[in-house]
């Protein structure tokens, strides 16, 4: 039962507002609405709407200041007795049942190297507000933006070329890495979040701008990594006091796997994630499964290089299409339904060579990505995806599974153990079954009574499932749970490819002695 912290910087290093022995102010509830609710947008900032309970007034007093100054908000892990400091005074002096003394607890400043506390959200302070009279004290309700808003605020000329080739023209950079570089050169000027994107790496020039069109720098990164096969969303993600702007890969296949205990598990890049309980996880009464309006093809909106009389570089839209190759049945594809990405990248050369000789080269999507194009396509046509889903931290402990109260995405995981999971499709393969994660929703925090309630309402997204390794009788070995253990249908069954075996112990020969 961790409460939340607030910390806020003014500039002169952290403060917590709602530190109890510090007797500031009550943190007493906050709204995050974050993400997106469909894979064809790109996430805007995140918008904090909070409300603190000024005790003596000093909050109020400067409300003026409160604007532009930084928060985080964290939650610490569950409280040890080695945590309790000296300051919380002698056993006389606490006035709380034991069951209540871990929210005498404060952790450490966000900047402390030893800080175990889990940062949910990282923001600046918008202006306005309201402030009411409030017993003793005051009410103060603000909202505060995500720091991702530095990108969005970020519009200003890009880099230019001496060469006259790319005359009237900024953000002119012919690989990749180089505007991201200058991306995140810019962002560090400002002290905005920088952009990670370890593992796009991929081939092309992007588009330059003309001197007339000045793009957002968030828009700048959407449109830098939109045709690469993983189909990246971007997020700011808080760590302790820092954030990093990473993706979220919707078409990086993962692999499902069964432990020793029946759980079935998510492995993606060698990370290893347990099923979630449905049990734990609140729905609607009804379990209301949405039903996806058929996508049949991927249509990338990126750009033709062209050249004039004189060689000057400028670039046109173009478009490339990569459909579902015959994966979903002829009822979905009768009516052609695009998903459609907007990127910069270079993907036809009509310029008789001059892009090359300007250091350019273009991109255009190899069979492979094409085959990868289809399977995801097939994904999410093909799975119904529970329309409701809450992660309560009454039931779902935030010491244990973090991940799930963050204001980005989790990462890939599975719901065992639902209803749902007895659907069938007309391939035998289950209806809900299989990996998803989280692109958006609504962190929420409130008391209810006495206790500090976190509950985040997500929207999951289908992620495909690498299926190249079809598991059969005989790799499940000597699995060890019986059929009453795996909270799992026949049809679900089939989704896993790997099954832990249980660890082989050493034992004793006749006599006794170990060999």
């Amino acid at each position: 039962m961790q409460k939340p912290f607030m910390f806020i910087d003014w500039g002169d290093g952290w403060k917590s507002l709602n530190d109890p022995l510090q007797d500031i102010a009550v943190l007493a509830q906050f709204s995050v609405q974050w993400g997106v609710e469909t894979a064809d947008e790109q996430p805007d900032p995140s918008v904090m709407s909070f409300t603190l309970r000024d005790l003596r007034g000093w909050l109020t007093g400067r409300a003026l200041t409160l604007a532009g100054a930084r928060i985080l908000v964290q939650i610490s892990e569950q409280p040890t007795w080695a945590m309790l400091t000296d300051a919380m005074g002698t056993w006389a002096a606490q006035r709380m049942p034991l069951n209540r003394l871990h929210s005498a607890y404060a952790p450490p400043i966000p900047g402390n190297p030893d800080s175990t506390a889990i940062t949910l959200f990282d923001g600046i302070v918008s202006n306005g507000g309201t402030a009411t009279a409030h017993k003793t004290g005051w009410k103060l309700k603000l909202t505060a933006s995500s720091r991702l808003l530095l990108w969005k605020r970020l519009a200003k000329q890009g880099p230019t070329s001496t060469d006259v080739r790319w005359a009237g023209q900024h953000w002119v950079t012919t690989t990749i890495a180089a505007r991201l570089a200058e991306l995140n050169t810019r962002a560090r000027e400002v002290n905005a979040p920088e952009a990670d994107a370890a593992g796009l790496e991929t081939t092309g020039t992007p588009a330059s701008y003309d001197t007339t069109d000045y793009p957002t720098q968030l828009d700048l990164l959407h449109r830098l990594y939109a045709h690469h096969p993983h189909m990246p969303l971007w997020y700011e993600v808080p760590h302790k006091d820092a954030s990093v702007i990473e993706y979220t890969p919707l078409n990086r296949p993962v692999t499902m796997g069964a432990a020793t205990d029946g759980t079935l598990t998510i492995t993606d890049q060698g990370t290893v994630t347990p099923a979630i309980p449905a049990s734990l996880v609140e729905t609607d009464d009804d379990f209301t499964l949405t039903v996806p309006e058929p996508l049949t093809q991927i249509t990338l909106k990126a750009k033709k290089a062209t050249a004039d009389d004189d060689g000057v570089l400028s670039f046109e839209d173009d478009e490339t299409q990569m459909g579902d190759r015959g994966l979903l049945p002829e009822n979905l594809t009768a009516t052609q339904s695009s998903f459609t990405l907007e990127s910069d990248i270079a993907t036809q050369d009509d310029t008789g060579g001059i892009l090359g000789r300007a250091n350019g080269t273009i991109w255009t999507p190899s069979e492979q990505n094409r085959i990868a194009a289809a399977r995801w396509l097939e994904t999410i046509d093909r799975r119904l995806t529970p329309e409701t889903i809450v992660f309560d931290g009454r039931k779902i402990d935030p010491a244990d599974r973090p991940e799930l109260y963050r204001t980005s995405p989790p990462g890939v995981f599975t719901l065992q153990g639902a209803r749902s999971g007895t659907l069938a499709d007309d391939t035998s393969r289950p209806a809900t079954g299989g990996a998803y994660t989280a692109i958006g929703g609504t962190l929420t925090f409130e008391w209810a009574d006495q206790t500090p309630v976190l509950r985040n309402e997500v929207t999951l997204w289908p992620i495909p499932l690498d299926t190249d390794h079809q598991a059969t009788w005989a790799d499940m070995q000597a699995w060890p749970p019986t059929w009453a253990q795996t909270a799992m249908s026949l049809a679900e069954l089939g989704l896993v490819s790997a099954y832990d075996q249980p660890a082989i112990i050493d034992q004793p020969n006749w006599e006794g002695a170990q060999p």
